[in-house]
């Protein structure tokens, strides 16, 4: 207001010394003469005076045109670009909240409209639009479905960010079911460093970049586990799902040279994580045919810590395999695990069942076989304790067929038939 006050207060002196300097003129308009050289101009002092402000008016905007060429055209772009981009920001909210819902084909729509309308009215595959948010579009196309969509935001990315476009192309082509495409496209991403290329966006986003490699390598294993063992470049070992691959590994149909890619998967699987995942491991190897390498593996576990699944499938194993081989190192092992778990009821069992196994291959009769297992009367709440009993009786009970004991031992998978088979065995 104040600054308001003083702008009139200046506009109106200074109209009353024009008036008094028109009112001097018209009474005297005097004369002004330039002489240089052999010129010589004469005219009147307003006549001059008006002369000398259409000059400095003209020198002003000389200064203003060539300030804003040299000076000034990039600061009124960015402050033009950074209110268009405030308006971006401004109109997406509706795609945020779209996205926040889980609706993400509306999100992507609501981006592409206010993107095209906001950003400086450029088109919605435009280059000039930043290849940062090229993928970011790209990326919500692909949650949404659209992959024609997202490959075309692909299309208008900067170099530097090729290898995130490329790790964003396999994600693609593994949501689309384009498996050997996804393959390939992880490849090409893990021979960067070995031909060489240093990416600044790649090193800047690590591990993460890393970790997004491994997730979408895991989530093609699980798809084809058997053939992702048949590449030759694997992402960081610690960025792999070891667990779904396994899982994987073992309910997919085995390979001929199975028992090769098996080896291949030890090698490449570290330590650590063998014993993280060693039941599946164990469960692998075992149906596989790679009895010997299951039990090895077993055996060390054991010999480190006690997993009571682990320790259970060992024990069925080892009771299968030849006794020149295993006796010793069953034995060793079981009394090993008697010194550090004493009265466990697992480890307790695992005993029971060796020295059942053992005395039935020596022909003892069946009150030996009855003294044997007695060992596990403390023990008669225990579940697996009450599942392996009840697989004795079955095999005991002479008077059932073999028709009628086979089907007692399927019924016997089922928790809930074993109540019912204990109540009606003896009929």
């Amino acid at each position: 207001m104040t600054s308001g006050i003083l702008l009139t207060l200046f506009s109106l002196i200074l109209l009353f010394a024009l008036a008094l300097l028109a009112n001097a003129l018209s009474d005297d308009p005097g004369y002004v003469l330039l002489v240089w050289q052999h010129w010589q101009v004469q005219s009147s002092v307003g006549f001059s005076l008006l002369m000398i402000l259409l000059l400095a008016v003209v020198f002003l905007l000389l200064f203003f045109i060539i300030r804003a060429i040299l000076f000034g055209s990039s600061y009124y772009y960015q402050k033009r670009k950074a209110l268009t981009r405030r308006k971006t920001l401004m109109s997406l909210d509706e795609s945020i909240r779209h996205r926040l819902v889980g609706n993400i084909p509306a999100s992507f729509m609501s981006m592409e409209e206010s993107l095209t309308k906001n950003s400086l009215n450029l088109r919605p595959f435009n280059k000039k639009k930043g290849s940062a948010l090229h993928l970011l579009q790209a990326d919500v196309a692909r949650l949404a479905g659209f992959y024609p969509s997202a490959l075309e935001h692909l299309n208008h990315i900067d170099s530097d960010d090729h290898e995130l476009a490329t790790l964003l192309r396999a994600k693609i082509a593994l949501d689309s079911g384009e498996l050997l495409q996804a393959q390939g496209l992880l490849d090409f991403l893990l021979s960067y460093p070995d031909r060489g290329f240093i990416e600044p966006v790649r090193e800047s986003l690590q591990p993460a970049f890393d970790q997004h490699v491994g997730s979408v390598w895991s989530q093609l294993a699980v798809l084809q586990p058997w053939q992702m063992l048949s590449n030759s470049l694997f992402p960081h070992t610690q960025s792999i799902d070891w667990s779904g691959w396994l899982k994987s590994l073992t309910l997919a149909q085995q390979p001929d040279d199975v028992l090769e890619r098996v080896d291949r998967l030890l090698q490449l699987m570290p330590q650590t994580v063998q014993d993280q995942q060693v039941c599946l491991l164990f469960g692998l190897l075992h149906r596989v045919g790679a009895d010997q390498a299951a039990f090895e593996l077993a055996q060390r576990t054991l010999a480190d810590r006690l997993e009571i699944d682990l320790l259970d499938q060992w024990m069925s194993l080892a009771l299968t395999l030849p006794d020149n081989q295993t006796t010793d190192a069953i034995n060793a092992l079981l009394v090993s695990l008697e010194q550090r778990y004493p009265a466990q009821p697992d480890v307790v069992l695992a005993r029971v069942r060796f020295a059942r196994h053992q005395a039935q291959k020596q022909g003892l009769d069946e009150a030996s076989l009855l003294a044997i297992q007695a060992r596990l009367e403390p023990y008669q709440s225990y579940a697996l304790i009450q599942h392996y009993q009840l697989i004795w009786l079955i095999e005991e009970n002479k008077p059932l067929d073999d028709a009628t004991r086979s089907a007692l031992l399927s019924w016997l998978q089922a928790n809930d038939a074993q109540q019912f088979i204990c109540d009606n065995i003896v009929h």
